[in-house]
């Protein structure tokens, strides 16, 4: 009974917090971009839209532990935290229910990762930049194999490149052929070079001719926008995949793993930070100043979050292994909130 109370109380919290944090986010930004946006009302609502997904992206682990700090503070000033005591639940009993709705919460925002929410940011980003979200890349330059690719412009999202140079090198490292097209499109988890001009070096020769030819197998276009162009902001499913690629590839991975981890481990700071908090919320009004500690909770829960988003970024430029920037913390985390739970 008291479990669903404190449920239901704590996700409208949650919901409340969430929505006027990010709904000043989206405004303050859009106040900011309106000079920049397009005149068409209806990109400027998909602005304000992606904006908005990106909000809630990056808002909302700090707002599940705000939200657990409001609602102490509210059952602490009406006396129903004490009686709750006073019946006989504990500490522990009172964080559960609090702690096991931020984990599934928190795994349905894993869950989001793996879907285009994760590019919201990206797709702004071009409204405003490029009056429109479908944005190209220019001047992409890769390996793929024994072979160097150069996109002189690649479109995400219509999964097209134009004008693709490959250059394949023999056993030697030296130029065997170059391959020309003006146009390519990625099908079926390969590129598709339509009525390509080949140049192949011979012994004692030259030759041209030309041909339709499938290449670059498994190379999809998210991946050349995101990997190979230093975003971060790429899904969870390509990020995995881009990693196994790259290993194939021999392609140095530290980047792409931090990615990885960034985002399987770091939202679950907030229901670790959510413990370590709790065991210091004052039973009553009368046993400590509340906006004292109300200021306290969310300095300490701000600092742990820019701190631990400060490594991830470090993490990122391959600064620190991603393992000592973005997991080691979590786990220490971890160990101090099992810590104070086992002392409740």
């Amino acid at each position: 009974m008291v479990s669903r109370y404190l449920g239901r109380l704590y996700l409208k919290y949650i919901f409340l917090i969430l929505f006027s944090l990010v709904l000043f986010f989206v405004g303050l930004d859009f106040v900011q971009a309106l000079k920049s946006l397009p005149s068409s009302a209806s990109l400027q609502i998909l602005y304000a839209l992606y904006r908005f997904f990106h909000g809630v992206d990056v808002l909302f682990p700090i707002s599940l532990v705000f939200a657990m700090i409001s609602l102490k503070l509210h059952l602490i000033r009406s006396n129903e935290l004490v009686a709750f005591y006073a019946a006989g639940y504990s500490k522990k009993a009172l964080i559960r229910p609090l702690f096991l709705i931020a984990i599934v919460l928190t795994f349905f925002y894993l869950i989001l990762h793996m879907t285009s929410f994760s590019y919201a940011d990206e797709y702004a980003k071009n409204i405003r930049k490029f009056h429109t979200f479908v944005s190209s890349t220019k001047n992409l330059f890769f390996k793929y194999k024994q072979s160097y690719v150069y996109f002189d412009e690649l479109i995400p999202l219509q999964k097209s490149a134009k004008r693709v140079r490959i250059f394949e090198l023999n056993g030697s490292s030296e130029l065997s052929s170059l391959i020309l097209a003006k146009k390519a499109a990625f099908h079926q988890e390969s590129w598709h070079l339509p009525n390509a001009t080949v140049v192949k070096k011979l012994p004692h020769k030259i030759v041209i001719f030309s041909k339709d030819i499938d290449t670059l197998q498994g190379y999809r276009p998210t991946i050349l926008d995101s990997v190979y162009e230093g975003k971060t902001a790429i899904s969870l499913l390509d990020a995995i995949y881009a990693f196994r690629l790259f290993k194939k590839q021999h392609i140095r991975t530290k980047k792409i793993e931090a990615v990885i981890l960034y985002q399987l481990f770091f939202p679950f700071f907030a229901p670790f930070l959510m413990v370590i908090i709790f065991y210091f919320v004052p039973v009553t009004a009368r046993l400590g100043n509340l906006g004292l500690f109300s200021f306290g909770a969310m300095l300490a829960a701000l600092v742990t979050w820019g701190l631990l988003y400060a490594l991830a970024k470090l993490a990122f430029t391959e600064s620190i292994d991603p393992f000592l920037a973005i997991v080691a913390p979590q786990i220490l985390l971890f160990g101090v909130a099992l810590w104070f739970y086992k002392k409740f």
